[in-house]
């Protein structure tokens, strides 16, 4: 009896130490081992399954991503949202199926807090409006189109819309929104009622745009002070004389062959004037860029205006001056440097362009240097037209001694 006893001892031990030794096999392409307590664990290399939650949490990304564009107040349109959303949840179940547990509950209820986490927040603009559905952004100015630009965006059908400058309202109109956003363009003209800034940037008046929705929501928003000052009140001339040497024969000769012309146009202060030697005092002081819509001419003439010359139409556009040169046709240059250099009707030895003696020049005496300025497109009240002269003594005579000729004093 002992003897049976101790062989099915050792049996079982055997069979203990077989289980222990073994490595981990594979039930229907599964990796298993067997635990000591006899329990069963499975170890899971498979591929498949690798990518099945790689793109199980692409799809949560993509969901995130939906949420972020719905939370934009619609700005990007219930369908692109919806597209991400479908592509989302999409994403979910094809990872559920590769890993082949797919579950009707498990999937209804990853899809409701997908739909909740996307399109919530758009729903809830629509349902709990509030005054982050509208918004007023963009604001610019079209200077090609002497035009206010703005954009409304939001998630309502229309909007009607105001221009005001304190209590007074200046101009009125209504736009449609097409998914979401609409873009405005309002003439200046329409409502422009005076420059916000004085001439050393106080602000004097304030623009302010009013947008009410179709679902009662309001948001005022004031444009920036230096885009409306636009019109111009000043104006100046400076010149330097182009003088050309000969070293030919004994001692050499110079020659006057004409002048180099520079113009601004924008504002500055009263104090601002001509002053000798052909320059103007604001080219020395604490310049402002000027953005505004003007033309402007400049005439040179002689003392009894038996001669003179008239530079091409100088157009300004923002911060830009254009105009075409009779002598190397379309130019153009930034106003934000204050004195724009004209053109002329030659090239001296340096490559810029003069105007030559003989178009301006009769004889020795007192020379009108004439802007003439036209605001443009600001309204009716504003758009004005002035001129300013400045005026220099130019005696390049042969007989004229040679500090008059090199000197110009205001006169």
């Amino acid at each position: 009896m002992s003897g049976l006893l101790d062989k099915a001892s050792a049996a079982k031990k055997a069979e203990s130490s077989d289980a222990e030794g073994k490595k981990p096999q594979e039930i229907e392409g599964k990796a298993i081992e067997m635990k000591a307590d006899g329990k069963i664990r499975s170890i899971s290399n498979d591929p498949a399954s690798e990518n099945a939650m790689k793109i199980g949490l692409a799809g949560w990304v993509i969901i995130l991503v939906g949420a972020i564009l719905s939370l934009q107040g619609g700005s990007w349109g219930v369908i692109v949202v919806s597209i991400v959303l479908v592509v989302g949840i999409g994403a979910i179940v094809y990872a559920d199926r590769m890993r082949g547990s797919l579950s009707t509950p498990k999937l209804a209820a990853s899809v409701i807090v997908a739909m909740l986490v996307a399109v919530g927040p758009i729903f809830m603009f629509h349902f709990f409006p509030s005054n982050a559905n509208i918004a007023i952004t963009d604001i610019s100015i079209d200077e090609e189109n002497d035009e206010l630009d703005f954009a409304i965006r939001g998630s309502f059908n229309s909007v009607d819309l105001e221009i005001s400058s304190g209590d007074e309202v200046l101009w009125e109109g209504s736009e449609e929104l097409s998914n979401n956003i609409k873009r405005v363009g309002v003439p200046i003209q329409d409502f422009f009622d005076g420059n916000a800034e004085r001439f050393d940037g106080t602000v004097i008046k304030t623009y302010t745009i009013t947008a009410t929705s179709s679902n009662g929501n309001t948001v005022e928003m004031d444009i920036n002070s230096k885009l409306l000052t636009r019109q111009a009140f000043n104006g100046g001339v400076q010149f330097t004389p182009y003088v050309s040497f000969s070293n030919s024969g004994q001692g050499g000769e110079s020659t006057h062959e004409g002048v180099r012309v520079q113009a601004f146009v924008g504002l500055f202060g009263d104090g601002e004037r001509a002053m000798d030697d052909g320059v103007h005092s604001y080219a020395s002081s604490n310049q402002r860029a000027f953005t505004g819509q003007q033309t402007y001419t400049l005439t040179v003439s002689s003392p009894d205006n038996s001669i003179s010359y008239t530079h091409p139409t100088v157009t300004i556009n923002g911060d830009v001056a254009r105009w075409v040169s009779s002598h190397s046709g379309a130019s153009s240059s930034e106003t934000a440097v204050g004195f724009v250099p004209l053109g002329g009707t030659d090239v001296d030895n340096d490559g810029l362009e003069f105007i030559e003696r003989n178009r301006f020049y009769d004889e020795g005496g007192c020379y009108d240097f004439t802007l003439t300025v036209t605001n443009v497109n600001l309204g009716n009240d504003h758009s004005t037209t002035f001129t300013v002269t400045n005026s220099w003594e130019i005696n390049w005579d042969e007989d004229d001694a040679p500090e008059e000729r090199n000197s110009y004093p205001v006169c």
